[in-house]
């Protein structure tokens, strides 16, 4: 299910409207998976079943590591570039305004 791009909607505010109906979803999504994990018999649907499998994964302190040795951590540290995309608010007076503050306002 993919939804069409809003037509005449500038890019910025698309994509304003696109994460904010991602945050809509994942919020959705993790009701789903609570409820699937505690509630065995909602895992299945018409469509889909769910499974639940565990797992192990490992993972490395690396504030310890930096702690006990800086050295080793340092030699194999590195900066890639990255390139994201922030959004701003505009203010009634075409001023760039922070998400928050604009929300803070009530404009969305």
């Amino acid at each position: 299910m993919s939804t069409p791009p809003l037509s005449n909607v500038p890019p910025a505010d698309e994509l304003f409207a696109v994460r904010d109906e991602i945050k809509r979803l994942k919020a959705r999504e993790d009701i789903l998976r609570a409820l699937m994990l505690a509630d065995p018999s909602a895992r299945t649907g018409n469509a889909y079943a769910a499974e639940v499998k565990e797992l192990m994964t490992e993972r490395t302190d690396l504030v310890e590591m930096r702690k006990m040795h800086p050295a080793i951590v340092e030699q194999f540290t590195f900066q890639l570039p990255q390139k994201r995309v922030e959004l701003r608010g505009i203010s009634e007076d075409g001023e760039l305004v922070s998400l928050r503050s604009k929300a803070a306002k009530g404009v969305a």
